[in-house]
């Protein structure tokens, strides 16, 4: 095993400079506060004192449960420079049941048994009341952590070589976490400095973000790149957004945001809520705010950049990456400073093993999500895993210098998709001159009369019918036994304090999907805002949401 970590040496250095410049801006309900690279340092030194003085070996897995707080940088990278391997987790959010949340981690716990969890008294009890089982994980207690005196104040790099485990990520869920990715101190530099020359990176960026770290988009490009290459990052909470989105953009203006990353429901919610008041913003600074975690939808470009025209964002400054876990981030990147790559393809041309014919005008407009970066490769494969010929849709598959170790303590799993070097992703999609476009996950397809349909693209049509929640709707199979196949049904929230007519939102949506898929929905159901179920990540929980239709059907 390699004994140099560049990535280690890269931020034990930036730990080591002066320490008065602001590395971080936490914003909250509760105003701002700056932690300076001295607060960051002398937090990585309490954590990782800490950590070792409850036992921890080198190699240990941490478990974060920490929330809005300046510690949670310390927490993680006191972890990385004391060899112990730390993983963000998300604590019940304001809208979840406390007890049902945390009872449904016991089976993670047992599975994985991290040497120790950091979290606040306050969610320890949680937990404890909960019936969640800890076994003989170490409790840090974060107050405790706060008030002790650093033992040792000097930084070193530890002894944890490239090829060793750097940091989980665990894959989010609507209650219990699932798979944790394994990520080696190797591929996390490879990735980073191949993604930095791609966002052409320089000393005046500033990352605005209210991404939560748990998320491999906030963990990675508004965490751990920041800190690599000593860019300062303004963080804002995820619930304090949710509430008041403008926080955003008045930070960006603040604090001359130069980079953001937002999944493409974030772009459709900040477009219909502040478009009408763009002008009142500034947002000249900004160089790229990157579509991200979603398929990137032209429609929803050009909605927001039409929206913030008036703020002074230019529309080259929208970009889309194709990111994940298991490629630590990014594998593709546009073009910062160019428009994204688009085409023009028709709706019955997308199935799994189709060539794609490009048209002038109809049809449904695509928008690519780059070009692979440095260091990654991506083919796409038919059933079989055989290379498919360029415009021909299949499951992406990547391979390089970045990639996964593997699925923690799941091998059954790892083997499943990652093979001889290749990380099969259950993406569906295609390239085409050299551009990537993603058309959704194989999950996420849904077979009606025949033809293949993606449910996002779906959603994205009743999203645009009138008296329907934009973001919050749901396209998912239902198995009608009486046909013996799979019907299509949709679930739409409805727009909240507006007279609306049912019958025509349930007609519009008819009409809209069967003009644009030639698919007739089965069935349309209209709910109260804030009945569709999220996952932890922010995106709309297919599986879950079906259940709670079905139960809910089952006692009508």
């Amino acid at each position: 095993m390699s004994t140099s970590n560049r990535y280690l040496d890269r931020l034990v250095s930036n730990l080591q400079q002066d320490g008065t410049a602001v590395f971080c801006r936490m914003v909250g309900s509760a105003g701002v506060e700056e932690i300076t690279w001295g607060d960051f340092r002398q937090d990585c030194c309490r954590f990782r004192d800490a950590y070792a003085g409850a036992g921890m070996q080198s190699g240990h897995l941490v478990l974060i449960f920490l929330r809005h707080v300046r510690e949670l940088y310390g927490a993680f990278f006191g972890a990385q420079i004391g060899g112990f391997v730390p993983s963000f987790m998300p604590c019940a959010s304001p809208r979840q049941d406390p007890k049902i949340y945390w009872s449904s981690h016991n089976e993670l716990m047992q599975r994985i048994k991290p040497a120790a969890v950091v979290a606040s008294r306050e969610t320890f009890k949680e937990m404890v009341e909960a019936g969640l089982v800890l076994g003989s994980a170490r409790k840090i207690v974060l107050e405790d952590v706060r008030n002790n005196d650093v033992a040792r104040p000097e930084i070193d790099c530890g002894h944890s070589g490239e090829d060793a485990i750097g940091l989980l990520q665990h894959s989010s869920g609507t209650t219990g976490l699932k798979k944790g990715v394994a990520l080696s101190f190797g591929a996390i530099a490879n990735q980073i400095d191949s993604y930095g020359r791609s966002l052409k990176l320089d000393g005046d960026d500033v990352i605005v973000s209210w991404l939560p770290l748990y998320h491999d988009m906030g963990l990675i490009a508004c965490c751990v790149l920041p800190a690599y290459f000593n860019i300062p990052i303004v963080h804002i909470d995820a619930f304090y957004w949710i509430g008041r989105p403008a926080v955003l953009f008045e930070r960006i203006q603040r604090d001359k945001g130069t980079l953001s990353w937002m999944p493409n429901f974030a772009y459709e919610h900040m477009a219909s809520l502040l478009g009408r008041r763009a002008s009142s913003y500034d947002l000249s600074t900004v160089r790229a705010i990157i579509n991200c975690s979603e398929p990137c939808k032209a429609s929803t470009f050009d909605k927001f950049a039409d929206s913030f025209a008036a703020a002074g964002l230019a529309k080259e400054r929208l970009q889309c990456c194709y990111a994940m876990a298991e490629s630590v981030f990014a594998a593709t990147q546009t073009e910062i400073g160019q428009l994204p790559h688009r085409v023009r393809v028709s709706p019955e041309n997308l199935g799994r093993g189709q060539e794609l014919s490009v048209l002038a005008e109809g049809g449904v407009e695509l928008i690519a999500c780059g070009k692979p970066i440095a260091g990654i490769n991506i083919e796409v494969v038919d059933e079989s895993r055989r290379p498919l010929p360029p415009s021909t849709v299949g499951e992406l598959a990547l391979s390089g210098t970045f990639l996964f170790s593997g699925y923690n303590k799941e091998p059954e799993k790892t083997a499943q998709q990652l093979h001889d070097g290749v990380y099969y992703t259950r993406d569906l999609g295609f390239i085409h001159d050299g551009h990537v476009f993603v058309l959704g996950r194989l999950d996420d397809m849904i077979i009606v009369n025949g033809r293949n349909i993606y449910a996002h693209e779906v959603e994205s049509v009743v999203s645009g019918v009138e008296g329907a929640k934009s973001g919050r709707t749901l396209a998912a199979p239902l198995f009608d036994e009486r046909v013996g196949s799979n019907t299509l049904l949709i679930i739409a929230e409805k727009e909240p304090d507006l007279a609306i007519d049912e019958d025509a939102i349930r007609r519009d949506i008819m009409e809209g999907i069967h003009s644009t898929f030639n698919v007739t929905p089965h069935k349309i159901r209209l709910v109260d805002a804030g009945w569709l179920i999220k996952t932890t990540s922010g995106k709309i929980s297919r599986k879950a949401n079906i259940q709670k239709y079905l139960e809910e059907a089952a006692g009508e």
